[in-house]
């Protein structure tokens, strides 16, 4: 008989493997939700299932915005247009059990990107770091102007993620101007730091004005007054380092675009500066805006 329990007991552990699902843990869809879409941006949203019986197949019931599809437990593709749209999930598993999930997509224009200014929260007396980052969307570039109350910037210590920039510092006017393009689309990346000096002891606060510039070098709002168009830098640096005849932004004619374009394209850049508006208080938080935290 002792011979018998190895068999024995393969065949109780073979028996645990139930393929009709009884005993096992329930069917259910762990997507509960769509992130969002925007509107002519790729977009991928992929549906998941736990318990039950392998394999899993998925349906969807109800009308996607025009430009997306639905295959194989996949929404993908572009939308083209905005709006709510209700659809409504069913997956089912391999024992002919089901679930159902009603969702909702939402598609709308994509949000701007956003400039956040990172400095210490709290009082301070001595030099300190200013951090540019820029977050949420791709940028091929920004304008900026920084009113500076209270504080000097040490502008050689100034260090941006692009070599093809403008600045300009008015001391009387309390403002610091800082144009910076891209080579490529920035996201999720620090695109200056600048070391700053309180002239007394205070707590950073900054409202600053930003232009930013989309993908296709289009400006998200009114451009910032310069004595030339922001098109121009942004043509140094789609071609920066390139040699070549007739290159766009080759502005001396030398056959490469380079730093000496770029102090060429300097001059008459900046128009003189008005005096910053009065305080008003910390500023706030929104389109092209940032405080220290």
């Amino acid at each position: 008989m002792r011979k018998l329990w190895p068999l024995f007991l393969l065949l109780v552990a073979c028996g645990t493997q139930d393929p009709t699902g009884v005993g096992m843990e329930p069917l259910r869809l762990t997507s509960t939700s769509l992130p969002p879409a925007y509107l002519g941006e790729a977009y991928t949203a992929t549906f998941s299932a736990e318990g039950g019986v392998r394999p899993y197949t998925f349906s969807l019931e109800g009308k996607l915005p025009q430009g997306l599809a639905f295959q194989g437990g996949r929404i993908t593709g572009v939308p083209r247009e905005k709006g709510q749209f209700p659809v409504t999930l069913t997956v089912e598993d391999g024992a002919k059990n089901s679930r159902v999930q009603r969702l909702t997509l939402t598609v709308s224009d994509p949000p701007p990107p956003r400039l956040t200014l990172v400095a210490p929260p709290a009082q301070v007396e001595g030099p300190f770091l200013l951090l540019g980052r820029v977050e949420v969307r791709e940028t091929l570039g920004f304008q900026l102007e920084l009113p500076l109350r209270d504080l000097n910037p040490d502008l050689a210590s100034l260090k941006v993620v692009s070599p093809v920039y403008l600045l300009d510092y008015d001391a009387e006017a309390g403002l610091l101007r800082l144009d910076v393009a891209f080579a490529r689309p920035l996201k999720d990346q620090e695109a200056f730091r600048l070391l700053l000096t309180p002239q007394k002891a205070l707590t950073p606060r900054f409202s600053p004005r930003v232009v930013f510039y989309d993908k296709e070098g289009k400006p998200l709002g009114e451009a910032l007054k310069r004595g030339r168009p922001f098109a121009d830098l942004l043509q140094l640096a789609q071609n920066w380092g390139k040699e070549g005849k007739e290159l766009k932004g080759d502005l001396n004619g030398d056959g490469k675009v380079d730093g000496a374009d770029l102090q060429a394209l300097g001059q008459g850049y900046y128009l003189k500066a008005s005096p910053p508006p009065p305080a008003g208080g910390e500023g706030g938080q929104g389109q092209g805006e940032g405080n220290a935290p």
